[in-house]
Parts: structure tokens; sequence; C-alpha cells
């Protein structure tokens, strides 16, 4: 039933609106028993958000806003547009994912404000880029705004091992290793822009292995100039782990991030972080001191960061050591649970004060 809904709601430029599952969940004995509920990630067509102010009402309630799409009339991130300030409308770009076949961002605007206005909730995000956006929201207006960053379990997340990870990896002997994420399919990572950096490298004091997750294939153009090891789509951790541990930098040029789990991952493994400015990413990798973060859009800024970083081995050592110290400072996953049992608290606590 829930792909038959979802079909339906695409056909109708509608999203997360008509799954009735969402009804039952007061009966279910898990959240009968709880003190709280935390959602995450519900806008993704399987449940029914009209559900959400039924719910508020039995339960103290926090939702965690992975990215904008909460915010806007449609989209994941908006980009460059700024009409989820005003009430959207007239959408610029409704091929972006949720995709609308004909414009209904005003009416799903409202919608949203709507339902936001009658829910009873605290929203966590992960990053002051996202606070900052939420801020500046309609819909998020006089809503409690936590900022709690992710974390990572830091003994796995480590600079040890580097060795055995490029071994495993079948990486050649004496490589300056480069790791991206080939995810030409989204319109937020900002594949093309690592593409066309690459392509402009020219000669270099060391050979390059490129390490890939993803879409396979993406980088084909430069087997024979440098080594590519394409991992494709990635299920197994360890795998993901040893591309990490395997790599001298790691290039993420995200035109659109809430927070960026890769690039902390990438800290954490002692790894120097290139990125585009205007995303969460120059926030979460403390730019231009830890993390190196150049103007966005810019093919040709970001390939003389990647050369610059590969010619000096000084820099990309420093940066990294200085990303895995702001990793456990900023990202361990105790520090996460800790602030989030703490959330919890005071949520209950609230509600309590408040019947």
């Amino acid at each position: 039933m829930t792909k038959t809904l979802g079909r339906f709601e695409r056909a109708m430029s509608v999203h997360s609106h008509l799954q009735p599952s969402s009804f039952s969940i007061p009966f279910h004995r898990a959240f009968r028993d709880t003190d709280v509920v935390h959602y995450h990630i519900i806008h993704d067509g399987y449940f029914g958000l009209n559900a959400l102010p039924l719910l508020s009402r039995l339960k103290p309630t926090i939702w965690t806003w992975h990215d904008p799409w909460p915010m806007t009339g449609h989209c994941i991130y908006p980009l460059g547009c700024a009409r989820w300030k005003v009430g959207c409308g007239h959408c610029p770009r409704l091929d972006l994912p949720f995709s609308m076949r004909r414009d209904r961002s005003s009416e799903e605007f409202r919608w949203k404000q709507r339902l936001v206005g009658k829910v009873k909730l605290d929203i966590v995000v992960a990053s002051n880029h996202m606070r900052r956006m939420a801020e500046a929201s309609p819909i998020a207006r006089d809503k409690r705004v936590h900022v709690i960053p992710f974390g990572l379990d830091l003994e796995k997340f480590s600079p040890e091992g580097k060795d055995a990870a490029r071994r495993r990896l079948g990486i050649l002997p004496n490589r300056l290793v480069i790791g991206v994420r080939a995810f030409f399919s989204s319109p937020f990572k900002g594949f093309e822009f690592a593409v066309e950096a690459l392509r402009g490298l020219g000669k270099l004091n060391v050979p390059i292995t490129i390490v890939t997750t993803h879409d396979k294939g993406q980088l084909n153009e430069f087997i024979g100039t440098h080594q590519i090891v394409d991992l494709g789509w990635v299920n197994d951790d360890s795998v993901m782990l040893d591309a990490f541990k395997a790599a001298d930098l790691f290039v993420m040029p995200s035109t659109a991030e809430a927070f960026g789990m890769m690039a902390i991952e990438a800290m954490a493994c002692g790894k120097p972080v290139i990125v585009f400015d205007g995303t969460s990413l120059s926030e979460i990798t403390c730019a231009p001191n830890i993390g190196l973060s150049v103007p966005m859009g810019s093919s040709t800024a970001l390939r003389d960061a990647i050369r610059h970083l590969v010619e000096d081995k000084s820099e990309r050592q420093s940066r990294g050591a200085a990303g895995r110290k702001l990793a456990e400072e900023r990202y361990d996953d105790r520090q996460f649970a800790k602030r989030l049992a703490e959330l919890y608290r005071f949520v209950t606590a609230d509600s309590r004060a408040r019947q």
C-alpha cells in the first residue's frame, strides 16, 4: 500500500500526506511505554505527517531535521533559491527531489506551516547552518531549535591502519591517494566539479590513486593517467572504513549539506578535507583553519586546493592531525549520546510541568 500511495502522491505533486499507518502508532506498545518520541527522516515516503499533531499530544516529541525539506515547498535542498523564506510558489526547480509534476510548492509550504504550527515539538539540527535556516523559516517560527552534531565511534574511525587498508584495496605502493564520492546522480553532491578539477590537475610530483565510492564507472576517463579504485556502492562498513583510512586527502564538493557525515569520518581518520563554501561543511570542518574551503562551484579553485595538498605533505599532515583533534572534541558518539539524553530529560520535564 505504501508504494501505491507514493505513486499517487507523485501524480498529485504532494509528499508524505497519505500514509494512514502512522495513525496506528499510538496502539503500539513501544509508543505507549516510552517517555519521549524522537523522529528521524519521516519524510521518506513511509510516514503520513498528518498524524504528527495527534502523536505530539500523546507524547513529548522531538524531530531531527536531517535536511531543509520541512522548511521548503517541496525540495530537499533549495540550493540558491530563497523562496522558502517567503512561502515558495513559482518554483524555479520543480525537478529537484522531491520533484513535482506541477507547481504546488506554495500549497505544500502552507500545509507544512499549518502542520508544524499544530505540533508540540522540539526540533534538532546538526549544524548552525541548519539552525540559521530554521530561524529564517516561517515554518519553524516559535519552535525550540537545538543544535546537536552527530557523532562517531572514534576508536573505529581512527588514523591507524592506513597501510593495511591500502593493501586490502589493492592500492599500488608509493601512491598519494585522493578519496572522493562519485555521486553523479545527485544534484547536491557536486561530483561534476570534482571531475573537472581532476581533469585540470596536470602533471604532479607524485603518482596518484583515486578511491571512489557510490556510482561506478564515473572516473573511467582517468584510467591510464591515475590508478582508479572504484568501489561502487558500498554496503560493507569495513570497506568504507578502509577507503577513509587509505586516503591522504578527501574531496567533498557538495553544493548542499545539512551536516556532512563523510567529512567528519574523514577527519576522524586524520585526513584533510576540501569543501565548498556556502553549506554546513565549512562550519563542520572548521575551514579555513582545519578544513580547506574554496568558492562554491569553482572547479578551478577546487583543482588548485587539491594540487596544493597533493604537493604539500607538511600541510596535509598538519590539517589531518587538526581534523582528528576536532573530531575528538566535537564528534565523539559518546558526547552525542550525552547531549541527546540531556535533551530527552529537558523535554520530558518540560512536558510534565505544562500538564
